[in-house]
């Protein structure tokens, strides 16, 4: 193990333990005072620099990155420096997070090893408080579940990935999904949005929002430690605004059917505690729902993702809002679960509970590729049984009347049955290749197929 994470206090190895793995125990290794990092740290920035490409779409959007060294603070016995990242630029940060360059010294003091480290993904005291000890941690191969770690090259070329479950990091415009702006224009008077892009084996697990640069011809490049310069990025940045939770519904989802819908759903045990979790102060995430295009033309709706202090937002497919009122329900529940676990999985806060699902979601993300079949097999596994106990409770205000009159005589003579509920769960995972679905037998899911066709008789009528 690293020779200078043996040095960490007792402290801060017990953190690392409740973080992520035991350490060895290890003797100290002694300070090296005769030496100042400071000069030897300049002198390989210096030298390393101009060898390392400087053809990154980061650095050229985004303006380069500088060391600080007035701000250089000395460490472990003189074996790290941390350094402030600083960069000429515009930028809001939606939640907590650190850029340092950072130099690794022998006992020696030659320069190991030098480079950029962002850190994200827990509040912004959090991560100054412990900001040694995370950097420490890190170049000895320690990393918290709870955070984010790029490390890059003196020109943001990533390096190291590598997060502690085994995802590769990348910070991209946009999530990469859009088409590429001119540089320059970037840099002059455009904005542009970065996202921490997650992958696991090469395919893409999920997206978090982290921050947005804006170039400006003010923005010149004259290096400054000035707090009150607007352009200037000192590489610390926190979001959150202290604001009520809530869920919000956009004016193309207020007084629908979808809405009235809702609206009953929330006198429903199970659904009041999804829609609870989204409601207080003492939430993280809000929600909205609107009715639009989705992104596939045959989806009931989508939910999207889209950071921190971002809302978790839910589109409802405008051309399918013309189904019975109790498949819309049963699409309203799918899609604030698909919510709810963007919630727990993300939220800083974790209860109990919260922990238990992250824990759990760990198997499916090695199991299963994709945020879509991710989410879909674990609702298959965890919440068919709810999302039938939701739908057969809230019918009553659905027209159940109505149905079961209908069906009786030629599908259910003795009454709409457990199993409809529990088939009408499965509208909208069926057809996603989860595992459950799959290891069904053919009998099985005719069966539930035929339930799903008689919801179709039901009222449109929420009223």
């Amino acid at each position: 193990m690293n020779s200078l994470f043996k040095s960490i206090s007792p402290i801060g190895l017990l953190l690392f333990g409740l973080w992520s793995c035991s350490l060895d125990d290890a003797a100290p290794v002694l300070p090296i005072n005769a030496v100042d990092p400071i000069p030897m740290a300049k002198e390989f920035y210096t030298q390393e620099k101009p060898k390392q490409v400087n053809s990154s779409f980061r650095i050229q959007t985004e303006q380069e990155i500088f060391p600080f060294w007035a701000g250089a603070k000395i460490h472990a016995g003189g074996r790290m420096l941390i350094v402030p990242a600083h960069r000429k630029v515009q930028v809001r940060y939606e939640a907590g997070y650190l850029r340092r360059f950072v130099f690794e010294l022998d006992e020696r003091g030659q320069v190991i090893r030098g480079g950029m480290l962002e850190l994200a993904g827990k509040e912004l005291e959090f991560l100054l408080r412990n900001e040694v000890l995370l950097v420490e941690g890190f170049l000895a191969g320690v990393k918290s579940k709870d955070l984010t770690y790029l490390w890059s090259d003196f020109v943001a070329r990533p390096l190291d990935g590598i997060q502690a479950d085994g995802r590769v990091v990348a910070l991209q415009r946009e999530g990469g999904g859009k088409s590429r702006l001119d540089a320059e224009a970037l840099r002059t008077e455009f904005c542009i949005d970065w996202y921490w892009v997650y992958s696991f084996n090469g395919v893409v697990v999920f997206e978090v929002f982290s921050h947005t640069t804006c170039g400006s011809a003010s923005c010149d490049s004259a290096r400054s430690a000035d707090a009150h310069d607007a352009c200037l990025d000192d590489g610390v940045g926190a979001g959150g605004d202290g604001k009520e939770v809530q869920i919000i519904k956009d004016p193309s989802f207020k007084e629908t059917a979808a809405d009235c819908i809702y609206e009953k759903l929330l006198s429903i045990n199970g659904f009041k505690d999804l829609a609870s979790k989204f409601e207080g102060l003492g939430t993280e995430f809000d929600v909205l729902l609107k009715i639009g295009t989705t992104k596939s033309v045959t989806a009931n709706g989508q939910t999207w993702y889209k950071g921190p202090n971002q809302p978790i937002e839910i589109t409802f497919n405008v051309d399918r809002m013309n189904r019975s009122a109790l498949e819309v329900a049963r699409t309203i529940v799918h899609e604030m679960i698909h919510a709810e676990m963007y919630r727990a999985l993300n939220t800083q806060g974790l209860e109990d509970s919260d922990l238990s699902f992250k824990e759990t979601f760990e198997v499916y993300t090695r199991q299963f590729f994709g945020v879509e079949d991710i989410h879909h097999s674990y609702m298959a596994d965890y919440w068919v049984d709810k999302m039938a106990n939701m739908l057969e409770l809230i019918h009553p205000q659905l027209g159940y009347l109505g149905l079961n009159d209908f069906l009786s005589p030629w599908a259910y003579p003795a009454g709409i049955p457990k199993d409809f509920y529990k088939a009408l769960a499965w509208e909208g995972l069926k057809d996603e290749d989860v595992r459950a679905w799959n290891n069904k037998t053919a009998e099985q899911k005719d069966q539930i197929e035929f339930h799903i066709e008689k919801a179709k008789y039901g009222t449109k009528s929420c009223n």
